[in-house]
């Protein structure tokens, strides 16, 4: 059972409102972190939102969200569940994409074992979270840095397993 947290609360009441105030946002992210990446394979959105991840890529994607307001304004395959206990096998994704979700995890640590989890051999994981935050030794230490860049208010690891 998914016990209630502060994020799905928050991301529950503001789920109507999400896309006209942050498509923008999340989209000009998703340029920068993507720009030069070719994503062949099978991607799980790690904190899915609403979906626009899976608009701006133009493709259905496996999407995970805490809230389920916010799962309800996205298509395709969702589900409703906490990053820190995905609901995947192990060695399942190519590719695990997460844009500023990693700070609202109770427990970024266990999500980020969970990334490690699920992402097969040479996955790649492409995260973004507030510069606010610093989660940069803990990502270094289950995962191969390839790149860091700023996007925006946000700081952007990818990552290799």
């Amino acid at each position: 059972m998914l016990r209630t947290s502060k994020a799905q609360e928050l991301y529950d009441k503001t789920s109507k409102f999400y896309n006209p105030r942050y498509r923008r946002i999340q989209f000009n992210k998703y340029n920068i972190a993507l720009n030069d990446q070719i994503l062949d394979g099978d991607i799980l959105d790690l904190g899915s939102g609403t979906g626009l991840l899976s608009e701006f890529l133009g493709r259905q994607i496996h999407q995970v969200d805490i809230s389920k307001g916010m799962l309800l304004f996205g298509k395709g395959r969702r589900v409703q569940a906490d990053i820190e206990n995905l609901p995947f096998k192990t060695d399942r994704f190519d590719y695990v994409l997460s844009f500023s979700a990693l700070m609202n995890a109770e427990n970024p640590e266990g999500a980020i074992k969970e990334v490690k989890r699920v992402l097969k051999p040479e996955g790649i994981f492409i995260v973004t979270y507030l510069k606010s935050f610093d989660f940069s030794d803990t990502l270094k230490r289950y995962f191969k840095l390839i790149d860091m860049r700023s996007c925006g208010e946000d700081v952007c690891f990818i990552l290799k397993n």
